[in-house]
């Protein structure tokens, strides 16, 4: 088990980033925030990665930030608990705006980007058999990977299907547990559940809206694609709910062509 420092340093190492970018990073987010408490240089992220001290409310905040993972996260790898915090530190974390987020996959509150291995196609949408180790996965992650229940897919570097949501190239996560439609209203788009589904002509990712044994697969309005109307179960197949989504870190040459 790494101790939160390597943990904070392999997830470094894994996006990529040096002593000296993180340095720059969160003096950016420092200026953004007009706060110099966000601010981590080269040398306090040493100690901090060393297991000499632990990061204060604003460092975790912009740690989470830079390493792409949950505010939650770090103050768990630090065995920091919001309820031990003093009334002082919890109203310093409100005011610095700074959201408490739980760390399950259901809430798609963690993100990544990372540069997917060459060997992995992005031809056309579909599910992949590597491993989450193969994919390059963050380690920090797959824990939360366990009992076979899920699955992981490719956006097809052509499928604007779902926009800047899922945007091509994506790599999602699909929990194989919900593979039925959630009918309700929601506030807003990115509340409303994405499908992964199998249909005779391959792949789709979308929303879904479903009446008896019609499926309807909803694009995303900005993606100038049409609705696909599909019979179940021998046209359409459910194969779960996308409930994390990791964007490439470069996007493709067309997507400036959205919206």
């Amino acid at each position: 088990m790494p101790s939160p420092g390597e943990w904070l340093r392999k997830l470094r190492e894994e996006l990529h980033l040096t002593n000296t970018e993180v340095d720059r990073l969160t003096a950016e987010i420092a200026r953004g925030k007009s706060n110099r408490k966000y601010w981590i240089g080269r040398n306090r992220l040493r100690t901090i990665e060393g297991g000499k001290t632990v990061p204060n409310i604003f460092e975790v905040d912009s740690l989470a930030e830079c390493y792409r993972v949950t505010f939650r996260a770090v103050l768990d790898a630090f065995g920091i608990k919001l309820g031990d915090l003093s009334d002082v530190r919890k109203s310093s974390l409100e005011s610095a705006g700074i959201a408490e987020h739980p760390l399950v996959f259901e809430t798609q509150e963690l993100r990544f980007g990372f540069p997917f291995l060459s060997q992995i196609s992005f031809e056309e949408t579909r599910l992949l058999t590597e491993t989450a180790e193969e994919l390059g996965v963050p380690a920090a992650v797959l824990p939360r990977l366990n009992g076979g229940r899920y699955r992981f897919g490719v956006i097809g570097l052509n499928d604007y299907t779902m926009g800047e949501l899922v945007p091509p190239g994506s790599l999602v996560v699909i929990d194989t547990e919900q593979c039925t439609v959630a009918m309700s209203e929601y506030k807003s788009v990115r509340e409303r559940p994405i499908y992964f589904v199998w249909h005779d002509k391959g792949y789709s990712c979308s929303w879904c809206y479903q009446e008896g044994d019609t499926l309807m697969l909803v694009p995303y309005p900005t993606s100038r694609q049409p609705v696909m109307i599909l019979k179940m179960p021998r046209g359409a197949t459910i194969t779960g709910r996308v409930i994390h989504v990791w964007s490439p870190v470069v996007p493709t040459e067309d997507s400036t062509r959205l919206g």
